[in-house]
Parts: C-alpha cells; structure tokens; sequence
C-alpha cells in the first residue's frame, strides 16, 4: 500500500491518471497558441468568475514580470456589462470553467465570438455552452487535482510568450512542466499532517484572515471565498499581504485566527513583512510556505511561477477536506449557488 493512501480522502490513481490526461493536453494547447501568434493579436484578456479567476490571476501576475503585451484579468461579469476600451477583435480571449456553462463566462465568450474575436476555453465538456462559443478547446479531462488547470495555462500562455520572444526559457520551462504532478504529490503528503493540525485547531473560529499576495493571491482569494465561505460556510476575510497593513491590521488580536501563504516571487518580501508583524500580534497565526516544498526536476528559477500550484494542492486538495472532516459540513452542500435563478 502507497503511503499516500493515508491521507484523506485522497485517490492516488486517480491523481496520477488525471496528470496523464493533463499531459496529453499540452500538444492541444500549444497549438492555439501557435496558430493565435501566426494570426497575430493586439492584446491578451484573461476572463473568468469566482474560483476561475484565481489562476488567472496569477497569469496576471506573471505577465507584469515577462511581457509588456498588454494583459488584462476580468471578471467575467464585470467585462460583460462594463466593457473594456482595450477589447477589441484584434483581442484574443481566454476562458475557463471546468462545468463549462457557468453563466458569466458563458455570456461574455458569446458576445467576444460574435464580435469576430479569438477565444479559447479551458473545460471538461467539449460540447458544453462555453466550448461551443470558443474558437479553440483545451480539454480538462483530469478527475482530480485542481492545481492542474495551472499546467494547461502555463502551455497556452507561456507559448504565446515564446512566440513574441518575451520567455525565451519556455521549452525547457514545458518540460519540466511535465514533471510537476509527482513534485505536487509530495507536497500533499508533506503538507497533510499540517492541513490535520489547522483544520482541527480552527475549524470552529467565528472569523479568520487569510493574507497572501504576488502570484500566490489567487489562491488565498479562492481558499477563503469558494472553499471556506462557500461550501463551508465559514466567515473569512481575505486581504494581500500589501493591503494589509493598511487596515485589517487593527483586527488582530491574540485570539484572532490569520493564515498567511506565502509566495516565491518578488512579493514575498511583503509576505515577510505581514509575518514578521503577525508572529508578535496573534497566537493564532498559521504560516503555509511555498518555498517549503521540494520540486524535483524543476529548476528553482520557476519557482514563482510554480508557486500558485503548490499553495493549491495544498490548500484545495488537503485543507479543505480536513475543513469538511471536522465541521462535518459535505464540500458539496450549497445553500443558494447554482440552487436556484438569481
């Protein structure tokens, strides 16, 4: 018996035949981006609702740092009914939702493919609404491991990247892409005992901060918003690491629960600052360190850029379901989403 099988509620050989299927799809990816490049475009919108944002987000964050193509992250809703000066048919879209007929999303890639405009889709159903209003389909197919929507955005984005001489490390960056599955593995048997601890301690907390910042927010967001407010049903404040210091410090208090998680990238110096300042202020302060975590034929290089898929293996696929052990609360239950027209 694998020593993975002591965690909970974990499925090996599901994990590793998802990042099998998750491989499989990194040809498809890089061939849209291929041809996009080979067409040509004026800019990039990443666009998405709730937890398919978050690893846009972190795209965002990597583009401020590779590109000085113009890159913009949307909420799906917002983009919708706002618009966006920059969006335009020169303008390549991409879009992500693994149900594949989430509303918003649905909505804006219709109105972006009836404006003459390039998008491409990241979901499970490839004859869902949202594949059937984009251009080109990257199959999610995996059946486990979240963290795996990363790897598809990395072979589209970062190839888009190659394309226009902006990330000149891609091919080797893609190879060992590939090797990020077993490296992720590791970290949720490391991290499993720590998740056990935390949800244990502070599952009955009437309010937790969760401060994260560069390109590790996205999955704070998402942690505190679509796993502990929304099928927890726990109250959650979620704050960058920046922002901070400039007023959810004032509600630390020794009994005040605050999870940090911390990135790999050049913000991690604010993450250090919000540290330094919680360890003296509360003595409910959990620390989740990408930087822990061995990532075995990936150079440290990428690092930040992996950064956002170790905090999610860990956070989604490990604390989250110690969360759901001791409240006792399914991951499934939902009081209002998707249960009715709103």
């Amino acid at each position: 018996m694998s020593k993975y099988s002591e965690m909970l509620k974990f499925n090996e050989q599901e994990y590793r035949t998802s990042a099998d299927l998750i491989r499989e799809a990194r040809l498809i990816a890089e061939a849209a981006a291929d041809e996009i490049s080979k067409k040509g475009y004026k800019n990039i919108f990443f666009t998405a609702v709730g937890g398919s944002l978050a690893p846009m987000l972190a795209m965002g964050e990597i583009a401020k740092q590779l590109t000085d193509i113009p890159v913009f992250v949307e909420q799906a809703a917002e983009l919708l009914v706002r618009g966006h000066k920059s969006l335009c048919k020169d303008s390549v879209i991409i879009t992500l939702s693994k149900s594949g007929d989430t509303k918003e999303t649905v909505a804006i890639a219709k109105w972006c493919q009836e404006n003459g405009m390039d998008v491409v889709c990241c979901t499970k159903n490839p004859e869902s609404p949202l594949a059937k209003a984009s251009k080109y389909v990257i199959p999610m197919r995996h059946e486990n491991g979240v963290e795996y929507e990363y790897m598809l955005l990395y072979w589209l984005f970062l190839r888009l990247l190659k394309n226009s001489g902006d990330f000149k490390d891609y091919d080797e960056f893609a190879d060992q892409l590939m090797k990020l599955p077993e490296n992720l593995l590791e970290a949720k048997y490391k991290f499993d005992p720590v998740a056990k601890e935390a949800a244990k301690n502070y599952y009955k907390e009437p309010y937790m901060i969760w401060v994260g910042d560069g390109e590790t927010w996205g999955e704070t967001y998402l942690f505190s918003m679509c796993l502990l407010e929304e099928m927890q049903w726990l109250r959650t404040k979620s704050v960058t690491s920046s922002e901070f210091f400039h007023g959810t410090l004032e509600l630390v208090e020794d009994d005040v629960c605050v999870f940090l998680v911390k990135g790999s990238g050049k913000c991690r110096v604010l993450d250090d600052r919000a540290e330094r300042f919680l360890k003296e202020h509360t003595k409910k302060l959990t620390v989740i360190d990408t930087m822990d975590f061995t990532l075995e034929g990936i150079d440290e290089k990428y690092r930040w850029i992996i950064a956002p898929t170790i905090a999610s293996t860990v956070l989604v696929d490990r604390l989250a379901f110690h969360f759901e052990d001791n409240t006792k609360h399914s991951l499934d239950i939902r009081r209002y989403y998707r249960q009715f027209d709103y």
